[in-house]
């Protein structure tokens, strides 16, 4: 009996752990460069512009003050990032007429060795309908941190306020209630 429950036991910490990994490695992959990875944009094409390089987000925002911005920081490899993409381009056409401005800032270059035509490449391919920007230097996001990871979101007044931050995946409807309140 006794040796029978040492083996249920056994068996437990056995399943246990085997799930704990499993758990780790689904939660882990999601920021792994996949070369077989789906591109997140669907529909007919869009006009797609070009990546621009920016040296300081914050100098870049300027022009934008008078606008509500969905400043969101990402990289071409990150699926959780890659997962928000289809809310953007929705909200970028449902809003972009009343104020908004979605801004998606990679840090491909600064990451993984990415560059600007890479990211555009992406942009081609995902039909990605709003502003994006490119960082080469870490320097250029210091009011704009990603300290606990990407995506992190940042949701700007009209005046160039931030009033929200979010860091991972959040439903369109997160966005879309700031948004609107703030439009």
């Amino acid at each position: 009996m006794l040796k029978a429950k040492a083996t249920n036991t056994g068996r437990i910490r056995f399943v246990l752990a085997a799930f704990s990994v499993l758990a780790l490695a689904m939660a882990f992959t999601g920021c792994e460069n996949s070369e077989s990875a789906k591109t997140v944009g669907s529909g007919s094409p869009r006009a797609v512009g070009q990546p621009i390089a920016v040296d300081s987000i914050s100098q870049s925002l300027e022009q934008m003050k008078g606008k509500v911005v969905v400043l969101d920081l990402w990289a071409t490899w990150c699926g959780p990032c890659r997962m928000e993409i289809p809310s953007f381009i929705k909200l970028q056409e449902k809003y972009q007429s009343q104020g908004l401005e979605i801004v998606g800032v990679s840090l491909d270059p600064i990451t993984r060795g990415g560059n600007a035509e890479m990211v555009r490449k992406f942009m081609q391919e995902n039909n990605i309908n709003y502003t994006i920007w490119v960082v080469n230097n870490p320097t250029a996001m210091i009011k704009y941190p990603t300290g606990q990871g990407i995506p992190t979101t940042y949701v700007i007044d009209r005046n160039g306020r931030t009033v929200k931050q979010y860091v991972g995946v959040q439903p369109e409807a997160v966005f879309e209630s700031d948004i609107k309140s703030l439009l």
